[in-house]
């Protein structure tokens, strides 16, 4: 049964306040279906979650969006200091509380990291986490300050709006990176299930104990208890990522699979020119430059925001090196994975040929099918870090970098 994306009021409500606002994902129509073309919006309103429309759903219904939204506009005209000043501490505070979820979500799988595609789903979780940390940190250390005016607040609010699309398009990465490793567990379960009655065979013929046995159970057991365990936490995930996105909680939309890497948006890089672009528009680093401009002349103050937008200038420009370099080096990864997938394939048609021929056992086939499977799930995790590589790159260029 589908369960039909909810509308909310709050959207008309804000939509005049952020009709002027400039950037990634701030504006928004007078109501939502005027603010697309008729596809757009029919993609929308479907059964389907897709990562190109996580932007879109996020402005339209997610909840911290929404409220962030409905709170600037709220705050807009006030000249008091020490109400900006709340506000920004409550921003903070709700921003440590997202930072806290991703990191329980994290812990949940963190007794899995040996199981493929676990490893990058914690990371990403664990990644998402301490980038909206560090987006409360410094809407904390903002709210610190009192040369506070309009501007400042306009681009503190886009990069705390971004910070949530940022949040969503992590989750979805890394419920997919679970989603992925699902396949694998079942396979790997199978497995053992034969190797426990082939042990159980071998013991009636006199060639294995009860330890031995019992052993393959235990084996078992684990790989069952393990298999449940991630199921329950995808399920957490799946319905987390509905209610940042618009469904009810029960809600069973079409997740689909994170996009494929895009080689040619790494082609198109230029390092050099992109931390100019990352310098320009960086959301944080305009917001401190607006607060130095207030700050009265020779004050303790103005010098303290020199020093900090100079180290904020530097930490730009090594971070996008780092981004850079983190994308080479992920495109690398892949390119050993599928390396090692296709020379896995082959293994795997010689066991083909050797069952059809009665040369091998049930036993060996289905273990060589567990190794193409890994394989397999490594080529697709690889990818989908060179994809979230990709696009924690190009937000930097769009103004938001943790």
């Amino acid at each position: 049964m589908k369960h039909r994306r909810r509308k909310t009021a709050l959207l008309s409500a804000a939509a005049a306040a952020v009709l002027a606002l400039q950037g990634s994902f701030a504006a928004l129509a007078a109501s939502p279906q005027f603010a697309y073309d008729a596809d757009t919006w029919a993609k929308l309103q479907d059964n389907v979650m897709e990562y190109s429309e996580l932007p879109y759903l996020v402005q339209e219904y997610n909840p911290t969006y929404l409220n962030n939204q409905t709170t600037y506009q709220a705050g807009r005209d006030t000249k008091n200091a020490k109400e900006v000043q709340d506000k920004q501490y409550n921003q903070a505070n709700d921003l440590y509380d997202s930072a806290d979820n991703l990191r329980d979500q994290a812990d949940q799988i963190e007794d899995y990291l040996a199981v493929p595609g676990m490893a990058s789903a914690y990371a990403s979780l664990m990644s998402a986490s301490v980038m909206v940390e560090q987006n409360a940190l410094k809407t904390q250390q903002s709210a610190d300050s009192s040369y506070r005016d309009s501007e400042m607040d306009r681009l503190d609010y886009m990069n705390s709006q971004d910070a949530v699309v940022v949040q969503v398009e992590a989750a979805f990465a890394a419920y997919n990176q679970v989603k992925k490793t699902i396949p694998l567990m079942e396979k790997s379960l199978e497995l053992q299930e034969l190797t426990l009655q082939m042990t159980q065979k071998r013991q009636q013929l006199g060639q294995a104990t009860q330890i031995d046995v019992l052993n393959a159970q235990k084996s078992l057991q684990s790989l069952q208890s393990t298999l449940t365990q991630t199921k329950a936490g995808l399920q957490t995930q799946h319905q987390q990522l509905c209610v940042q996105t618009g469904w009810t909680y029960d809600a069973e939309p079409d997740i689909q699979d994170l996009p494929q890497a895009d080689l040619g948006r790494i082609a198109a890089m230029n390092l050099a020119a992109d931390t100019q672009t990352a310098l320009q528009q960086n959301l944080s680093l305009q917001s401190n430059k607006r607060g130095y401009a207030n700050m009265a002349e020779g004050s303790a103050d103005k010098k303290n925001m020199d020093r900090t937008i100079k180290n904020q200038e530097q930490t730009i420009r090594s971070s996008m090196q780092t981004l850079y370099n983190d994308i080479m080096q992920k495109q690398t990864a892949l390119q050993l994975a599928d390396a090692s997938l296709a020379a896995e394939t082959q293994a795997m048609n010689a066991m083909q040929k050797k069952l059809e021929l009665g040369m091998t056992t049930q036993m060996e086939y289905k273990s060589e099918e567990v190794s193409v499977l890994e394989k397999q799930i490594d080529k697709e995790t690889a990818n989908m870090n060179l994809q979230q590589a990709i696009e924690t790159y190009e937000w930097a260029l769009k103004g938001y970098m943790k």
